[in-house]
């Protein structure tokens, strides 16, 4: 897998598990799922530099 493709991996899960098919529908949940989780994983992963 590319690393683009690892990177929207979240939001891509999330529009497939629900069943999304309209292109922009699937963009904006997309952005947003990918904003939540990549964000979560880097202020979990500047936590201990605290």
């Amino acid at each position: 897998m590319s690393p683009i493709g690892l990177f929207l991996l979240p939001g891509n899960l999330a529009s497939d598990a629900l069943h999304i098919e309209d292109h922009d529908s699937r963009v904006m949940l997309r952005t947003l799922v990918n904003m939540l989780v990549w964000n979560l994983v880097a202020v979990l992963a500047l936590l201990p530099f605290l």
